[in-house]
Parts: structure tokens; sequence; C-alpha cells
């Protein structure tokens, strides 16, 4: 029989307890990777239902942290859009405001979906500069998205004549509400990502404890 020296005897089992606990909350952190941002993303969908300055939301913010973080793209998409539609119906069912306000609104959620997009791509590496470029990004992506739409769905109604000059006024007319829109994108970056890496910072520290 072959003799096992004492410490070997004694630690083995401790380390191998140690090394699967590790391993164990790796997979598990990895299979829960879309709790964290799927949750501040339901969190700031319903930060819309409280009283804000017109245009000072969070959905920009919402679809960046979605590409950003959320690694199944699937559900990079479902998430924030879900989150959307969820916050809308509830302007619909509970406030006086209009959740669903016609044909245009297809197209924010286009815009949104492309600010997801945009995301996934400029996102890859998250840093305060990118975040705040990006969130500049899709201020400008939604300001040129959303007014094309209205342009689009006026029915030639003056001023919004489906002509150059029509799309021209359009986007004039809406240059008076792109200011709460950008420091709304910024605001809620900031607080979206701050969020996610402060608990992402939380568990790896967990996990090192672990370890």
């Amino acid at each position: 029989m072959k003799k096992i020296p004492l410490g070997e005897a004694v630690f083995s089992p401790i380390f191998a307890s140690v090394l699967h606990l590790n391993v164990s909350l790796m997979k598990t952190v990895k299979k829960i990777s879309w709790v964290i941002p799927g949750a501040l993303i339901l969190a700031a969908a319903f930060s819309r239902l409280l009283p804000h300055p017109y245009n000072f939301s969070p959905i920009a913010a919402m679809a960046l942290l979605g590409g950003a973080t959320i690694g199944k793209k699937a559900w990079a998409f479902i998430l924030p859009i879900g989150a959307l539609f969820i916050s809308d119906l509830c302007f619909q069912l509970f406030t006086s405001t209009s959740g669903f306000y016609g044909w245009s609104q297809l197209v924010n959620y286009g815009a949104f979906a492309f600010i997801v997009v945009l995301g996934m791509l400029a996102l890859r590496k998250i840093t305060l500069k990118n975040v705040l470029f990006t969130s500049l990004g899709a201020s400008a992506l939604f300001f040129i998205v959303s007014n094309f739409g209205v342009w689009l769905v006026a029915g030639g109604v003056a001023p919004y004549t489906l002509n150059a000059e029509g799309l021209i006024n359009t986007y004039v007319l809406g240059i008076p509400f792109l200011g709460n829109t950008v420091i709304g994108d910024l605001v809620y970056s900031g607080l979206l990502f701050g969020a996610y890496s402060l608990v992402q910072h939380f568990l790896l520290s967990k996990k090192q404890v672990v370890a």
C-alpha cells in the first residue's frame, strides 16, 4: 500500500474543496452574467415613470449597457427592448401620458436597436472615455433616426413637407429637444455603467476571497 504524506493527506481535500468552490462560483457568475445588466436596465426603464424633464431619459443608456455587457446577442436586444416596451405599456395603462403614439414610435424602436449595436461595437472595452463618446454618438444617432421618422410619417403636412426642405425643417425643429437628450444620455450612461462596474468589482473581490 502506498504511503500518503501527512501534509498531502490533510491539505489535499481542502485544496480540492476550495478549487471546486471557486470553479462553481465562476460558472455561476457566467450563467447569471445577464442578470446584473438586466436588473439595471429594468430599473432604468421604470425610472421613466418618475417625473423628469422632457427628453431626459435612460433609453439610450439602457441600449448601450445591453449591447456592451450582455454576451448573448439575442438577449442584448431582447432585454432592453422588452424593458422599453414594458415601460411604454405602463405609461399607456397607468398614466395620462400615451405610451404608444403612432408609427413613428416603430422608428424610435429601430433607433433603439441601432444603439444596442453601437454598444456592441464601441464599448468592447468599457472605459470612462469610451462611455462618454459612445453616449454622445447614441444621442446623435437617436436624433437623426427619430426625427427622420417624424418627417416620414407626418403625411407631408407643413412644415414636414415630403421634400428636402421639409426634412431640414424637421431637424431644425428638433434641435431644442436635443439638449435634454444629450444630458440625459450622459447622466444615465454614467449611472448605469458606474453601477455595473461597482457590482462587477464586488463580485470579483468576492471571488478573490474565495480563491
